[in-house]
């Protein structure tokens, strides 16, 4: 995979199929389609990454107040994940929230979901918390902050 074939723009309302679809492979607590089609009208960054205009990834980013970013979601197709695509669409998003006004920016992440932790912590997120039985199935989840 050639990275330089891969583009990064803003989503729109006719990629929510392929957000949703994407979203429903990668969790087993699946945002539902009305709040990922809700995060499109939210102050902050939606963005997606394509291959030949076929969606292989999001992100979503949005203002919790005027300085802090906090990252919703973030999905990579399964058939294109470790490859680096998370890392460019966490960094675009990164860098529009930062636009936006953000100082700090904030995600959570399953304790279990250890690649997804090793790509924040590659990217700067240093943990800051645990919240406890976070997830339905009563999974812990760890907060990170990037400064």
């Amino acid at each position: 995979l050639n990275l330089n074939m891969i583009k990064i723009r803003k989503a729109n309302i006719n990629d929510l199929n392929e957000i949703y679809r994407i979203e429903k492979e990668s969790f087993p607590d699946p945002y539902p389609y009305g709040l990922l089609k809700a995060f499109l009208f939210h102050p902050g960054v939606y963005l997606v990454a394509t291959i030949e205009e076929k969606i292989i990834g999001y992100c979503i980013g949005i203002m919790r107040n005027e300085y802090i970013g906090h990252i919703i979601s973030i999905a990579i197709d399964k058939n294109y994940r470790r490859k680096g695509i998370g890392t460019i669409l966490l960094k675009n998003t990164i860098n529009e929230l930062m636009e936006l006004g953000a100082r700090k920016i904030r995600i959570e992440v399953r304790e279990s979901n250890i690649a997804a932790i090793k790509l924040y912590e590659k990217i700067g997120f240093k943990e800051k918390e645990r919240i406890y039985g976070y997830y339905p199935d009563g999974e812990t989840a760890i907060v990170m902050f990037l400064e």
